[in-house]
């Protein structure tokens, strides 16, 4: 009986021996480090130009893992990325799920995007002359940034823009068929086929199929038609 207990025993202790010997002890700074491989790995997608990501202060110096290759996942919840922000971390040892630990992240995403040179008024064609391209951190606006060739396509503002500021997709939009205080050729249709056309302004922006309002300046009025094509707009009357 006492053989028994003593096999027992000697087993227990070589198991126990065996689950030590099968663990590993990653630092915090290792851990900091993996972060941050993987943040930067994440951005690529963006097409940025560089970026700079920190990890804060950790209340552990190390962490217990089982041992074997080990990855990060960084959690995100959406899609606007924070500059500060606490991130759900997944640890993975060979492929395989370990632990989750939260951690602070500090990120900075660094491309080439169109400034405002000058101000920029609303409901206005965004000129390339009143645009610069410079090195931003684009964190919060990572999809949307806006390119030479958006630009090319003649943006419309929707805001007022000042110089130094980030021009975004957020706040421009395509040109419509009809500007807002755009000229614009009013053609007048009357029920026995009679056809007038003056010069007006547009006093809202349209496509084609919408219903906007135009001023004519000569006479002071106010008329309704239909958008019609490019700058062309019909009043029935």
């Amino acid at each position: 009986m006492n053989n028994i207990i003593k096999t027992f025993l000697i087993l227990s202790v070589l198991i126990g021996s065996a689950h030590i010997c099968q663990a590993q002890v990653v630092s915090a700074e290792k851990f900091k480090s993996l972060v941050v491989q993987q943040a930067k790995k994440d951005l690529q997608k963006y097409n940025i130009d560089d970026s700079e990501i920190s990890v804060g202060h950790l209340p552990v110096s190390s962490f217990t893992l089982p041992d074997g290759k080990i990855s990060v996942e960084i959690v995100s919840g959406s899609n606007n990325l924070s500059a500060r922000e606490f991130k759900k971390i997944n640890i993975n040892v060979n492929g395989k799920y370990a632990r989750t630990y939260y951690a602070p992240i500090e990120t900075k995403a660094f491309k080439h995007v169109a400034v405002a040179k000058e101000v920029i008024q609303r409901d206005k064609i965004v000129p390339l002359q009143a645009v610069e391209f410079k090195r931003m951190d684009v964190v919060g606006n990572l999809e949307n940034t806006v390119s030479l060739d958006d630009i090319s396509k003649e943006l419309v503002a929707t805001k007022v823009f000042y110089p130094g500021e980030m021009i975004t997709k957020r706040y421009t939009m395509a040109k419509p068929d009809i500007v807002k205080n755009a000229m614009v050729t009013v053609n007048f249709r009357a029920g026995a086929g009679l056809n007038i056309t003056v010069e007006g302004i547009a006093m809202m922006q349209g496509n084609i199929g919408d219903t906007i309002q135009v001023k004519n300046k000569r006479f002071n009025k106010i008329y309704t038609g239909e958008v019609t094509g490019v700058n062309q707009v019909l009043v029935q009357i």
